[in-house]
C-alpha cells in the first residue's frame, strides 16, 4: 500500500463571535476558582475565548437586572 501523506489543516483564528463591537479590553485579577470556572463555561458554551463567555456572563445578569428593576 502507498503511505499516506499527511495533511494539515489550516488552524483558523477566529474573533469572539458574540462581540458586536469591540471597545477595549480589561485586565483584573481574579481568583483561581473564577479562572477555572470561565474555562469550564468556555466549554459547556461551545465558544472559543474567554472573552465570549464574559460577554454573555454579561449580556444574562444585565437582562436579571433590567427584568427585576422593570426598565427596559
Amino acid at each position: 500500500m502507498p503511505k499516506r501523506s499527511k495533511i494539515q489543516e489550516a488552524i483558523v483564528v477566529t474573533p469572539p463571535r458574540f462581540l458586536t463591537e469591540p471597545d477595549g479590553y480589561i485586565n483584573v485579577p481574579v481568583s483561581k476558582k473564577t479562572r477555572d470556572a470561565i474555562h469550564h463555561l468556555k466549554k459547556s458554551m461551545r465558544v472559543t475565548s474567554q472573552a465570549e463567555v464574559i460577554e454573555k456572563a454579561v449580556a444574562i445578569v444585565r437582562a436579571i437586572d433590567i427584568a427585576a428593576k422593570g426598565q427596559d
